[in-house]
């Protein structure tokens, strides 16, 4: 039952995400970006971005710090989950710049993004750890059923 709920969170959160990041879609005509050269959507300076923007990528990936390390317990280490955040955020960026290459969408690709989606997971991954201490019992929930009692010793 816990499983099947964490499942319908992290989906409902994953199709939230893509919502924010990918919709709307405006289809443009290569008129509307004349004289303007695409590599203008990369944006490769770490820092170079407004606090507000920062805090919100953070947020928004928060949840996923919280959830992939319930359902699968081997990201519930720092490395495998910031690769799995990583992933998950250039995997946003890349759409967006193929949405705006094709349909002239013309969102910008900033690996500021790609920085603070990354620490919003960690953040999650602190947040889930200060809430639940024990690593057995964090994979527990995850599992579906509660940890098994440690033996006395």
């Amino acid at each position: 039952m816990v499983r099947r709920l964490t499942v319908t969170f992290l989906f409902l959160y994953a199709v939230s995400v893509v919502a924010i990041t990918v919709f709307p879609i405006r289809v443009r005509s290569a008129a509307y970006w004349a004289g303007e050269p695409w590599w203008t959507v990369f944006h490769w300076i770490p820092g170079d971005v407004d606090a507000p923007s920062f805090v919100l990528n953070v947020i928004m990936f928060i949840p996923l710090g919280i959830l992939l390390p319930l359902l699968r317990p081997s990201l519930d280490a720092i490395g495998r989950l910031a690769g799995h955040a990583a992933a998950a955020s250039s995997a946003i960026e890349v759409t967006q710049f193929m949405l705006g290459m094709t349909l002239g969408s013309r969102r910008t690709v900033d690996v500021n993004d790609l920085i603070a989606n990354t620490a919003g997971a960690l953040l999650g991954l602190l947040i889930l750890r200060l809430a639940v201490p024990s690593r057995q019992h964090r994979a527990g929930y995850g599992a579906g059923s509660p940890p098994s009692p440690s033996p006395p010793g």
